[in-house]
């Protein structure tokens, strides 16, 4: 089984909430626990926020979740020139020429300014990669295990495959 939403959202500080609640419901429904679905919702908002604050211009960004083998799957894709957390120079790059961000390489110090939304992510998801390419802006991709609440919906349907 799997569940995705795809949510085309616009570049603005009040689709966080938007693109939070939306996976939250689905994730509650579920059979979700609080505790990772608060996890995920503040995972989820970081790298939101992020691309409004750092993407060039661009009527919207996209997140994409996805439910499936028991985890939780975020993407959220800026879609535009330049890196969601400002410009890090050079990256290596896989097979197609997209550059792979390692998160660790972007870490800034626990009591900088800016940056510390990378920080956040990494210590609350279970997997944390970024890609970007220059050309189409850089994808944040998260993965979360998901736990769950006793007898739960999610749990059965998962297990069933």
């Amino acid at each position: 089984m799997e569940i995705k939403m795809v949510l085309y959202l616009p570049r603005d500080a009040a689709s966080v909430p938007v693109g939070r609640q939306v996976l939250d419901g689905c994730l509650q429904t579920l059979g979700v626990t609080v505790d990772t679905r608060s996890d995920i919702a503040l995972a989820l908002s970081e790298a939101c926020a992020n691309v409004i604050q750092h993407a060039g211009p661009g009527d919207e960004y996209e997140v994409t979740a996805r439910a499936t083998d028991g985890r939780c799957i975020i993407e959220v894709v800026n879609g535009c020139d330049g890196a969601a957390d400002g410009d890090h120079g050079a990256a290596a790059t896989d097979g197609d020429g997209a550059g792979v961000i390692a998160p660790g390489d972007l870490l800034t110090h626990p009591t900088a300014e800016h940056g510390r939304g990378l920080r956040i992510m990494d210590a609350i998801v279970d997997d944390l990669r970024l890609t970007g390419n220059g050309r189409e802006g850089t994808t944040v991709h998260m993965e979360k295990v998901l736990d769950w609440i006793p007898d739960a919906a999610g749990e059965h349907l998962f297990r069933r495959n």
